[in-house]
């Protein structure tokens, strides 16, 4: 596929989406995707009015004819328009019809593994949703929340990319995570190399780029890359294998890792916030962290419905 047929299959794919609506992240993405390249700007719109004039003239002629045409006669004319309307341009419906988008979700407290059809293996951390479209030339992953983790099927012509929040992550022969809450994206890449772009046609952004062993914190319009030991990555991956790794940070910092997991919430109230721990804890235990909380410091816990609350 040359560059004017990717481009076509391009603005092919935004007009079969634009036709169903697009949502807030798609519209950024569409917005983005016209202000690269005139080119795509042009080929988009010359697609949208050859849609809209055989649109129209279909439905004129089926509305002139249908009114003295038998049937069966009518059945065939309207067959024949169908074909026209497949036949339009590069081939619009073609190209819709080969989107597979398709839709993982994990609960609260569950974890998914998955494979795409592209080969690529996805684990799925707790409450994560994401989408995913797989075809002969696109290969794209919208997390819509919570955490993924990817290890890539490499190929340099169809680059893996992970679309979350404001974000355009870019695999470059990678094992990576991508964790959305909210308007943060963390990027942590155990293995190759990643490109991390900000998506925002009002704002211009150098592309970072994130090696082995390197974290990427964003959130709104602001980047921070920072390296981190394999020990530090591994903890960070340790979600994989049911557990969570913490290295002195604050009690309220954990209780919100916890509560990821779980139904029934953790609240620390008063100078318990600013409590820095560390270690290691399954994420479903929490009777054996409220039992590690007062062995260790003292806390007092109480069981209130459907939250547990700490306090000094």
């Amino acid at each position: 596929m040359n560059r004017s047929e990717e481009v076509e299959a391009q603005a092919a794919d935004w007009l079969a989406r634009v036709d169903r609506g697009l949502d807030r992240e798609e519209e950024v993405a569409f917005a983005h995707w016209k202000a690269t390249a005139t080119e795509h700007r042009v080929t988009f719109l010359q697609l949208r009015a050859a849609w809209q004039r055989i649109d129209r003239t279909v439905a004129l002629r089926q509305s002139q004819r249908a009114r003295r045409l038998p049937p069966g006669r009518w059945l065939a004319a309207a067959a024949i328009a169908a074909v026209l309307v497949i036949g339009l341009g590069f081939g619009i419906r073609y190209w819709a019809q080969q989107m597979s988008v398709q839709r993982f979700e994990t609960a609260i407290g569950a974890q998914r593994s998955l494979k795409l059809a592209d080969g690529t293996r996805v684990e799925l951390n707790t409450d994560t949703l994401i989408h995913a479209t797989m075809t002969s030339g696109k290969r794209t992953v919208r997390l819509d929340r919570g955490q993924a983790y990817f290890d890539v099927v490499h190929d340099a012509r169809h680059p893996f990319v992970v679309i979350a929040g404001n974000r355009r992550i870019t695999d470059l022969g990678t094992k990576f995570s991508v964790l959305r809450d909210g308007d943060r994206v963390v990027v942590v890449v155990k293995e190759g190399q990643v490109r991390v772009d900000l998506i925002s046609p009002d704002q211009a952004s150098a592309p970072v780029v994130a090696e082995r062993n390197m974290v990427v914190i964003a959130r709104n319009n602001e980047t921070l890359v920072a390296p981190k030991t394999p020990q530090e990555i591994d903890n960070d991956m340790s979600w994989l294998s049911g557990m969570l790794f913490f290295n002195q940070e604050t009690l309220a910092e954990v209780a919100d890792d916890i509560n990821r997991y779980n139904a029934r919430k953790i609240e620390v109230v008063g100078p318990a916030r600013d409590i820095r721990i560390g270690g290691s804890f399954r994420r479903d235990n929490i009777e054996g962290f409220k039992q590690l909380l007062r062995d260790g410091f003292g806390l007092k816990i109480v069981d209130a419905g459907d939250k547990i609350v700490i306090s000094n």
